[in-house]
């Protein structure tokens, strides 16, 4: 759990990365940046001092080059740039009380200041550098990260570069820092983090790390030598104490150190070893938490220019809303783990949950209290044993909410806090406010009550979340703003207080309508009998398989599984096949479909199968609606992420089955990928 420093007011300071300019922003920037806006938010809620930080890496040779490229200078190149980034973070409603720029002059003298201090205490020597540059990186690479001459992680060419550095004394800190994150396991979150750290420094040290260049000049000018300039990253990290006003600043006495600096999982090593090596260094204390979030692909892909599949939060948000994109990101995947985006799971979500579950609780509750109270807020009479359920499980999920946000567990508080609106809308069905009118209960005034404290204790709790729908919700329930959760309790909603009940919260999107398609609707899978499996000639992997598929007659597929399986085992099995892949020719031989087998991490290979369904009969997954295309072409499967889990296979979580069993993978092991 995140601790405070105690004080008569807790403080917590979060911090996000600062962002390179030399690209478009993404959904990973939009992730970790709402992130810490919600956290921001939240403690903000709770009466603590806030201080949330986030802004632009505006120095190196990457942001150099795009500037060439775009025929500016780095500074009109930047200064262009930034505004963009800024405009972004206003539309996704990012609270933020301070956007920092490397090329602030502030920040720039706090570095230089920095670096004399590390000097001085005999942790800079000057030498020669010879290796491996990835510019993507900002940073030399050992040959271990070098695969085929491209960047393991950025799967970019690097390049060799020899120049005169100035060193930073790294390899000192080691085994310090190995101590500090023994005793302080929480200082690396998620622990597997913690332990990815700990192993690489156990298994490799802590190399001294060059911290100038010569090969460029677009950087923090180097104090101690003119002819340099400092090392883009021993410039950025520096930002996270530069915008305190480190080491003398009233901010930087009340905020550092950092609760929590929150990364992405590719930036680990600069955050851990070399940034808490920097500060040892300086004698500043680390940051009590660094943690690391996963990464997001795109309906099972790598996001990539090539691939045309990087997502635009800024059109996202255009197409359904700030409040929608906020609530999928958090919702759909734990946080710390790697997540998939897709249009269509956030139309559900939106549709479902959203639309659905909120939105008709709002509606529903507000025109009950303007049909049957005058639209004000009634008193409520005695309470009655049917009435302490809502009551107590509001407490109870402001309980459990806090819990699981003090352990970054947003999906968790999320889900908590929709189980309640389920307890609220359930309410209403079962105390029926309607019969009680018609009966001309006094009970009614006690229910009509409940369901609007309800919505004011939901109110609070979601806004950190989705900020303007609260706001909206607030507005029409009568309040003059959000109620705070710091000391948030039932009882607290003033009877009388006029509602004024507006428009439906989120409309309910139609995915087809707007051209978004749930790709595995495209599928026809099918059970098909394996009658006979005949050789390729010249052909190592291929089989030619005659097969049974039922109502669907007999076909004829090519299947590259001649190195995992004989003829015989393969003769007389009922196999899964896309039955409406495009028909193509393999080697001279006509193939009507594609069988689908799983490949595990070590290489093998099982194929798909059931025992006891009959050939032609429908494989599908639970939930989504088969919408077969004529001729689909293989580009469209390739998007569809079918995973093995146990001798099982799934989709975005939903087992492949038939209507009489689930569908399971011979030999494959665990976390096999269907082909």
């Amino acid at each position: 759990m995140i601790k405070f420093a105690k004080s008569a007011k807790p403080v917590f300071y979060v911090t996000t990365p600062i962002y390179y300019v030399n690209d478009v922003p993404h959904i990973g920037h939009a992730y970790t940046t709402i992130a810490g806006d919600i956290l921001a938010r939240w403690h903000r809620s709770l009466g603590h001092s806030v201080f949330f930080l986030t802004g632009t890496d505006e120095h190196g040779l990457k942001v150099q080059r795009a500037a060439e490229k775009a025929g500016k200078s780095p500074s009109a190149f930047v200064n262009e740039i930034v505004p963009k980034w800024k405009e972004l973070f206003d539309t996704l409603k990012i609270s933020y009380d301070h956007f920092i720029r490397t090329t602030d002059p502030l920040h720039q003298r706090t570095v230089q200041k920095f670096i004399k201090l590390v000097d001085a205490n005999g942790d800079i020597y000057k030498g020669t550098y010879k290796g491996n540059y990835c510019v993507e990186c900002e940073n030399y690479i050992p040959d271990d990260d070098v695969v085929d001459g491209m960047c393991k992680i950025h799967q970019r060419q690097v390049e060799f570069l020899e120049e005169d550095t100035y060193f930073f004394k790294m390899s000192k800190y080691a085994g310090e820092l190995l101590d500090k994150y023994k005793e302080n396991p929480g200082s690396i979150k998620p622990s597997s983090r913690l332990e990815e750290i700990r192993s690489r420094i156990l298994r490799e040290g802590l190399r001294d790390l060059s911290i100038t260049r010569t090969t460029f000049n677009w950087g923090v000018p180097f104090p101690i030598d003119k002819k340099h300039v400092t090392y883009v990253w021993f410039d950025a990290l520096a930002n996270y104490i530069s915008a305190l006003g480190w080491p003398s600043g009233a901010k930087y006495k009340k905020f550092w150190p950092a609760n929590i600096h929150l990364i992405g999982k590719d930036i680990l090593w600069f955050h851990t070893a070399i940034w808490h090596s920097m500060l040892q260094s300086a004698g500043a204390p680390l940051p009590k938490t660094v943690y690391a979030h996963g990464w997001w692909t795109v309906d099972g892909q790598k996001m990539s220019k090539s691939l045309g599949n990087v997502v635009d939060p800024k059109k996202i948000v255009e197409r359904y809303g700030v409040d929608s994109f906020r609530y999928f990101l958090f919702r759909e995947v734990p946080f710390g783990e790697d997540g998939d985006f897709s249009e269509v799971t956030l139309i559900q979500r939106r549709n479902a949950e959203l639309a659905d579950e909120l939105g008709n609780l709002v509606a529903r509750v507000l025109t009950l209290i303007e049909k049957f109270s005058n639209n004000k807020i009634p008193k409520a009479a005695k309470q009655k044993k049917d009435d302490v359920e809502i009551i107590w499980k509001a407490e109870d999920t402001i309980r459990h909410a806090s819990e699981h946000m003090q352990n970054l567990e947003f999906h968790k508080a999320l889900e908590k806090i929709w189980s309640y609106i389920g307890t609220a809308n359930k309410y209403i069905e079962d105390e029926k406010p309607w019969d009680l009118a018609k009966q001309n209960s006094p009970h009614l005034n006690t229910v009509l009550y409940n369901l609007g404290e309800s919505l004011r204790i939901i109110t609070a709790l979601i806004a950190p979340f989705i900020p303007g729908t609260a706001e909206n919700i607030a507005k029409q329930l009568g309040l003059t703003s959000v109620s705070a959760l710091k000391k948030l309790e039932w009882g607290k909603l003033k009877p009388n207080t006029v509602i004024s009940k507006g428009d439906i919260l989120f409309e309910k999107i139609d995915a087809e309508k707007i051209g978004v398609v749930e790709p595995f609707e495209k599928l026809d899978l099918r059970v098909a009998e394996v009658m006979n499996v005949e050789e390729v000639p010249e052909a190592e992997k291929l089989y030619k398989l005659k097969l049974n598929v039922g109502k669907l007659g007999f076909r004829q597929i090519v299947a590259g599984v001649k190195q995992h399986y004989k003829p015989t085992e393969l003769k007389g099995k009922r196999i899964v096949i896309i039955a409406n892949l495009k028909p193509a020719k393999i080697r001279g031989a006509p193939s009507q479909g594609m069988l689908l087998a799983a490949e595990d991490k070590a290489g093998k290979v099982g194929i798909l199968r059931v025992d006891e369904t009959e050939p032609g009969k429908d494989v599908f997954i639970v939930g989504i609606e088969k919408k077969p295309v004529q001729n689909l072409d293989i580009s469209e499967f390739i998007k569809i992420t079918l995973e093995t889990r146990g001798n099982s296979v799934y989709y975005k979580d939903k087992f492949l089955q038939t209507y009489k069993e689930k569908v399971h993978v011979e030999r494959a092991g665990e976390g096999g990928r269907v082909r």
